[in-house]
């Protein structure tokens, strides 16, 4: 340097060290970030894996949490022996055992069940006879209904090995039963002018003589046999409703299912309906007088709910003795 000049002197090093300087903050800064973030992850993962634990917890819990559903059983026609509401809730409990699923079996009357169902009170499933009215607007599922046990009508008499070759109206009294069409029975069998009685007040007249036979059913069967009284059998054949059905009424997915798995359930336990004195199809339950009433072919049945318009036509054809209508309404 001289006479004043300034110059300025290329240093590689200079620019080398400031270059390096430039270079090194982002990286810093970068590294800073990611412990950020780190620690950021680290606190969530902390915060969170408890919550998400608490709710798995939970999941789990609701799908272990057993479904309910209420059934209810109508005995629209008299039964063999035992109730049958008994028997539905020792099926249902036998289900359980196996499903995560409990079911209550509640007895009720038909009138009681239609007041229910009418005020929006409806279970998720019914057990129910032949031809009971008013409950068809409430029926779900992929069947509308499914035939889990069934009677029948028969004539009897406390003559032992009897033709019944002599049954006429005068000689024979009908059990008019609860809220099946007897009179049906009576009609389509030529016994449309019998008298008729209650079902007690029936067998009583016939075991105290004052007729001879007795249009009844296989409840009528079951009473002569805990009396231990020799009898003899004709089983009708001509009508039949005495069908004792159940009904899905539930509309929710869930429940649906397990009350499709418990009708399943029911129907594969057939073999253990001759512990309430009824039948089942296809079947072989009893070697006593009941075998009589096992396998039949009715010409006329009536085994679907029915409205109550048709119930009332059917009713008039019987007070009428209108014997084409009433085979046409059963068509």
């Amino acid at each position: 340097m001289s006479g004043g000049e300034y110059s300025f002197e290329y240093s590689p090093k200079y620019f080398l060290t400031t270059s390096t300087i430039l270079y090194i903050m982002p990286k810093k800064i970068l590294t800073l970030i990611k412990k950020i973030v780190y620690f950021a992850l680290c606190i969530s993962i902390i915060v969170l894996t408890p919550v998400l634990a608490i709710l798995q917890s939970d999941n789990a819990k609701a799908d272990k949490t057993p479904a309910m559903l209420n059934l209810w059983q109508i005995d629209s026609f008299e039964g063999g022996r035992g109730s049958r509401a008994t028997f539905l809730q020792n099926i249902a409990d036998d289900f359980a055992k196996k499903n995560n699923c409990f079911i209550k079996v509640t007895a009720l009357s038909a009138d009681a069940a239609r007041m229910n169902l009418r005020s929006g009170n409806a279970p998720d499933l019914i057990s129910y006879g032949g031809g009971t009215y008013g409950i068809e607007e409430f029926i779900h599922g992929k069947k509308p209904f499914y035939t889990w046990c069934h009677g029948g009508y028969c004539i009897l008499t406390t003559e032992p090995n009897s033709s019944f070759s002599d049954v006429t109206a005068e000689n024979t009294v009908i059990n008019s039963g609860t809220d099946n069409f007897s009179g049906a029975a009576a009609l389509l069998s030529g016994l449309q002018n019998a008298t008729r009685d209650k079902p007690t007040g029936a067998y009583i007249k016939l075991i105290n003589g004052d007729y001879k036979y007795l249009l009844g059913t296989q409840r009528d069967v079951f009473r002569l046999k805990t009396r231990e009284v020799a009898f003899s059998i004709k089983p009708l054949t001509e009508f039949n409703d005495l069908y004792q059905n159940i009904s899905i009424c539930t509309d929710q997915p869930q429940k649906n299912s397990h009350a499709e798995k418990f009708i399943e359930f029911l129907l594969n336990n057939g073999d253990k309906i001759n512990k309430i004195g009824l039948l089942r199809d296809g079947t072989k339950l009893y070697d006593d007088e009941m075998a009589q009433m096992e396998e039949l072919s009715y010409t006329n049945k009536l085994v679907a709910p029915i409205s109550e318009s048709t119930k009332n036509e059917i009713d008039n054809a019987i007070t009428n003795n209108d014997e084409n209508k009433l085979k046409n309404l059963l068509k």
